[in-house]
């Protein structure tokens, strides 16, 4: 499998991306968030090298924490992981990751780092 960001989607029509995104955390993942952020946003381009395929998007950016447990989606998500920031550096330089992901990741630290406090090193 491949790692990458947590909960994607699209807002329903009406729908702002906060709601959209509390939406997508409890489909994908099973549990609603204790508190969610707005990140910012985020508008890239790679491409896929495993698939050939192009992604080209424009992202708005949630972060936020849970405290439940979660029952990811199996139609959704393979495998979840909380990671320290330096698990995280030593899983991405071994394990295959989205080609997006630190795009999204480097996009979403300033937010992160406001939740986790800089001592946390993201």
């Amino acid at each position: 499998g491949v790692w990458s960001n947590t909960c994607c989607g699209h807002p329903y029509p009406g729908e702002s991306p906060f709601a959209a995104a509390a939406r997508r955390t409890y489909e994908e993942l099973g549990g609603s968030p204790s508190l969610l952020a707005e990140a910012g946003t985020v508008r890239y381009n790679h491409p896929d090298p495993a698939s050939g395929l192009v992604e080209q998007e424009f992202n708005h950016l949630f972060v936020g924490l849970v405290q439940a447990p979660l029952a990811p989606d199996p139609e959704e998500v393979a495998s979840t992981a909380f990671v320290t920031a330096a698990e995280l550096a030593e899983r991405h330089a071994e394990d295959p990751f989205s080609a997006w992901f630190m795009t999204v990741l480097d996009a979403a630290r300033p937010a992160i780092r406001e939740l986790t406090g800089p001592s946390a090193g993201w």
